[in-house]
């Protein structure tokens, strides 16, 4: 329930909204277990509530830890057996993004993603997709940045994604501190576009070469490159946010010179920032990981052309966290 939902309940029940304002308070400011805790709400308010809803919260399954401690990996079991997997990660600075996942498994099956490789087996519900943050932040601190870079889709799980997103925005992590990756839904872009919520927006592009990229994504033959390349601008031009393309460097797929000036182009007529990842190792698959030197040529093609690009650093390879590497078992 959004703060607004939960001031009119409060209503309903025939108590003030202001007690919406505290509940919602003790539940997303001060991360209540129980609604016993809610000392200033009334007694007999706390007991509805304790009859009608449950107040809880996600509790690991398995954790790994890198060995350079920089990342962690937790896999949390929903109702029966259904598996998702989240990642903290912590930089140099001492800022900790969650990296959160929106759906058990992924429909898309794009080739250099484990989660794919499952299948897709439901969207997570706003609930659970607002409980997996806020477990993580029991077990950590609030975020500098909540990435929905996690296992599955988020703009086909649209509605929830963007009902935790407010939920989100409404307990104070602001739209600049919320990323939404995509493998690029045209239409879900624009509809997130005019959604009022402008979270920052990275596209996982695999190719800008057209046909390259319906065998990288398979889902891409509904979303081709021109339609895609105008949903970015307009989410740009209506957000005013800076939208980034995710390159997944696989050796011999997609990372030849024409390639890389396919890349700049496309970035060129979007006015995107490039990240550069180099594919981490996936089993099951014989795609392989390209050398520092390729990915290096390829950036210099990129800035050669005036385009803005960095290579995310891979953490968590050795725990299975990295980009593409998420699957729950």
């Amino acid at each position: 329930m959004t703060l607004r939902d939960l001031k009119l309940y409060c209503r309903a029940l025939g108590h003030n909204e202001f007690h919406g304002d505290q509940i919602f308070k003790w539940i997303y400011y001060r991360l209540a277990d129980d609604f016993n805790e809610m000392t200033d709400v009334p007694n007999n308010l706390r007991e509805k509530l304790e009859n009608i809803f449950l107040l809880n919260y996600l509790k690991p399954h398995k954790t790994l830890t890198s060995h350079d401690k920089s990342t962690i990996k937790y896999s949390f079991l929903l109702e029966r057996d259904t598996g998702i997997e989240a990642v903290v990660l912590f930089d140099k600075n001492n800022r900790t993004s969650f990296c959160i996942s929106s759906q058990a498994g992924c429909p898309i099956g794009c080739i250099y993603c484990a989660t794919g490789k499952m299948g897709f087996i439901r969207n997570l519900t706003d609930g659970e997709i607002i409980n997996e943050v806020f477990s993580l932040i029991k077990l950590h601190k609030k975020p500098d940045s909540v990435l929905f870079m996690g296992m599955g889709e988020p703009l086909l799980n649209y509605n929830n994604v963007t009902r935790a997103i407010e939920l989100l925005q409404s307990a104070h992590i602001g739209a600049k501190k919320i990323t939404v990756s995509t493998c690029g839904i045209v239409k879900k872009i624009y509809d997130l576009g005019l959604s009022g919520l402008r979270p920052r927006l990275a596209v996982s592009i695999g190719s800008a070469i057209e046909e390259k990229r319906k065998k990288i994504i398979p889902l891409s033959k509904d979303n081709d490159l021109q339609s895609l390349k105008k949903a970015i601008r307009f989410y740009r031009e209506k957000t005013r946010r800076r939208v980034s393309i995710e390159y997944t460097l696989v050796r011999g797929i997609n990372d030849t010179v024409s390639d890389a000036r396919a890349l700049a182009t496309f970035a060129r007529h979007t006015g995107t920032h490039v990240n550069i990842i180099r594919f981490n190792p996936v089993a099951g698959t014989d795609l392989s990981v390209p050398d520092k030197g390729t990915a290096s040529k390829v950036k210099r093609i990129l800035k050669e052309r005036g385009i803005e690009v960095s290579e995310r650093y891979r953490r968590g390879t050795d725990i299975n966290a990295a980009c593409g590497q998420l699957a729950s078992h």
